[in-house]
């Protein structure tokens, strides 16, 4: 019967502990882990007009998207893409962002390109283009222009709206629909329904 009791006793400790960690959440400050993106693929396409000063751009929606990262870097464009996007931003998820591995790691900007470099042996390539990625993004309207010409460099957002590839006159400007690719095409595109800077 001791025994008995001394089991019930530690299951309930651990169930006491289960539910106090999960009622407390998760305290990772967002100096730590982040989550990861999350992305819902739409096997049927919409459309979107989208109004520009030229005219009308049609954007083909690919997949529900929502992202939490930490921004590392911003540049304004004002190229044939930027009729549409103005912005683009480098963002950091998961544990990239620790200090641990953030201080071996240096991004920049050119041509919507992003480029990193990086200390050999402290870090892996491969690990840094899973949980980072060069954004352009599309804001649906004037309120999410105005966050976007907020953002800094160092904030952490979230962003929540759709990847979409753009059709232009001239061809399409197609998004990326994986984490982890690399080159010409690597980069999402973010029709941005929301945009939250976080403090």
């Amino acid at each position: 019967m001791n025994q008995l009791m001394r089991f019930l006793a530690m299951m309930l400790v651990v169930v006491l502990i289960f539910l106090g960690s999960s009622i407390l959440g998760d305290n990772t400050s967002y100096q730590g882990t982040v989550a990861i993106p999350l992305q819902r693929n739409l096997y049927s396409t919409n459309k979107v007009n989208y109004k520009t000063e030229d005219g009308e751009v049609n954007l083909s929606i690919k997949a529900e998207y929502d992202i939490r990262g930490f921004v590392k870097g911003k540049r304004k464009y004002s190229d044939y893409s930027s009729q549409v996007s103005d912005y683009d931003i480098i963002l950091v998820w998961g544990d990239l962002n620790k200090e641990e591995y953030d201080q071996f790691v240096n991004y920049s900007q050119s041509g919507r390109w992003y480029y990193y470099t990086y200390e050999t042996g402290r870090i892996d390539q491969s690990f840094i283009a899973k949980n980072s990625a060069n954004v352009h993004l599309i804001p649906e309207n004037d309120e999410v222009k105005r966050e976007i010409k907020k953002i800094d460099k160092n904030d952490y957002i979230r962003i929540e709206g759709y990847l979409v590839d753009v059709h232009f006159d001239s061809g399409d400007w197609k998004t990326s629909m994986t984490r982890g690719d690399t080159g010409n095409g690597a980069c999402e595109i973010i029709f941005v329904k929301e945009l939250h800077i976080v403090d």
